[in-house]
């Protein structure tokens, strides 16, 4: 009886937790941060554009901070992997092995387009502060007149060529989804919603080491970061 029981447990699922809650509410503020930007772009609403372009940049100033100080595996150093793990783990990718759900957290591949994402998007938020329209919006960024005609016109370029490359991240972030959805059998959104995972009863017990952070501090920090944000940009178009 004792061996049949072991039996199933090892072939059972087990629910594990995967994302903390600053984690989670991060990455759909962004998704809405991010939505909001474009869609008032299209409305030519400009105020909603730069608030959403705040939010932007306080998320990712916050992503930053708790990825070097948050929970285990939210931090960059949980999920940055050097150039063959990434490799490898590419290379068995189409065969769906155990390996992909054993990931506490981001997978090689994955973890990198985090930061590349990160990283369009801190470029994005930081280049509209210095941004000038003159055409049919008439927006001048937050920082624009402490920086020079030279500075604010390369500001303006990257504004306006970055974004196409947001929109190839994006793309490739939808469809990677997509696939592992459809393919791998493997919902990567639902945890993102959760925060939980359900894995094989017999890789469980490596989601054991994970150590979370009380969500609290996390959402004290992007509250900070919020109003740091807004507080400093107030002061430079009042300055």
């Amino acid at each position: 009886m004792e061996d049949k029981n072991k039996t199933d447990i090892d072939v059972g699922k087990r629910t594990v937790r995967l994302w903390d809650l600053p984690v989670r509410l991060f990455h759909w503020a962004l998704v809405a941060a991010v939505v909001t930007a474009w869609w008032s772009n299209q409305e030519v609403m400009i105020n909603i554009h730069e608030i959403a372009g705040y939010s932007v940049l306080a998320l990712v100033i916050f992503r930053v901070i708790w990825g070097l100080v948050g929970s285990s595996n939210a931090r960059f150093a949980s999920f940055l992997r050097g150039p063959r793990s990434v490799i490898a783990y590419l290379r068995k990718l189409p065969k769906g092995t155990e390996d992909d759900l054993a990931c506490a957290g981001h997978n090689p591949a994955g973890g990198w387009m985090v930061m590349v994402l990160l990283l369009l998007a801190g470029i994005q938020a930081f280049s509209g502060l210095f941004t000038s329209e003159d055409t049919f919006l008439f927006f001048d960024g937050p920082l624009v007149k402490y920086a020079s005609p030279e500075f604010a016109g390369v500001m303006n370029w990257v504004h306006h060529t970055n974004i196409n490359l947001i929109y190839i991240a994006v793309g490739l972030h939808v469809v990677a989804a997509i696939f592992y959805l459809m393919i791998k059998r493997e919902n990567l959104i639902i945890p993102m919603i959760t925060g939980t995972r359900d894995v094989p009863a017999g890789i469980a017990a490596r989601f054991d080491g994970l150590r979370f952070k009380p969500a609290i501090w996390g959402i004290a920090l992007m509250a900070v970061c919020g109003a740091g944000v807004w507080i400093v940009m107030a002061l430079a178009r009042a300055g």
